[in-house]
């Protein structure tokens, strides 16, 4: 259900994603293939989720959360 209030400062978009396993199959070949190219802008750990969308943190590209580091332990 969209939002019913529109915030002061900006616009409200409403959206549902429905993962379909044929299209992401298709997006992870072509990110390995090297065809497609993500722009990351920040990598941050789980515990910096709320403040890694704060508006004064904000950087070109997509943030990516940290779930798990590199020896494979989840982070909290």
């Amino acid at each position: 259900m969209p939002p019913t209030v529109r915030p002061k400062d900006g616009r409200a978009s409403f959206f549902v994603v429905e993962p379909a396993r044929a299209r992401l199959t298709d997006l992870a070949q072509r990110l390995r293939a090297g065809r497609l190219k993500p722009i990351v802008g920040a990598v941050r750990p789980l515990s910096e989720t709320a403040s890694a969308f704060a508006r004064d943190r904000r950087t070109p590209g997509k943030t990516i959360i940290q779930v798990v580091d590199e020896q494979g332990t989840r982070r909290s």
